[in-house]
């Protein structure tokens, strides 16, 4: 099964519809229209990108699906995802998605870059509620991804095990360029 796919089984099997969920890099949409799909028309899906035709494909193909009604677009740096999800909405999140690396199809001198990604990632870990988790795709074979992979592996991994799971889905038996995925799920925290 391809990154992409366990990573949308994985949260399809944890989200009942209603929820607030992000894309955190929009690209081509497709990890948006699949929230706006899971959430439901009670739901709310955030959906981030820096570029601006990463936003017209993603808006073209919700209005496509007729659910665009769903999906806040922002564009701008997941980095900033804290100054557009405000209450009641930040820190109830239940699901994340982060696809790294470059637009599909687009410049590939464009991409998410390790030091906006991790600041992404710590702030995506605040909003989650308890039980709340993220996905992270991560694409190591470019220059830039692989250092970006390298260091999310590492911050994800360190991450309080008595606050948050992390599951890495990489195949052992890959070559160090395959594509993988990381879950990480916000423990219920009595407080």
């Amino acid at each position: 099964m391809k990154s992409t796919q366990l990573a949308h089984q994985l949260v399809s099997d944890r989200l009942e519809g209603g929820e607030v969920v992000v894309d955190a890099t929009a690209g081509n949409g497709h990890d948006t229209l699949f929230l706006a799909e899971q959430v439901g028309a009670t739901g709310v899906v955030y959906s981030f990108d820096v570029q601006k035709e990463a936003i017209r494909m993603t808006r073209s193909r919700l209005e496509e699906a007729q659910i665009s009604n769903r999906v806040i677009m922002c564009e701008t740096s997941h980095e900033n995802l804290d100054q557009v999800i405000r209450a009641p909405h930040w820190g109830n999140v239940s699901a994340i998605m982060f696809n790294l690396g470059y637009l599909p199809g687009g410049d590939h001198s464009i991409t998410t870059l390790k030091e906006t990604t991790l600041t992404a990632l710590r702030k995506a870990l605040e909003g989650l509620r308890n039980g709340g988790f993220l996905t992270v795709l991560c694409y190591p074979g470019h220059e830039e991804g692989l250092e970006e992979s390298a260091e999310v592996l590492t911050f994800l991994e360190s991450l309080d095990q008595s606050q948050f799971l992390t599951k890495n889905y990489r195949d052992a038996s890959a070559s160090d360029n395959v594509p993988f995925l990381v879950l990480v799920q916000k423990r219920h925290i009595e407080r």
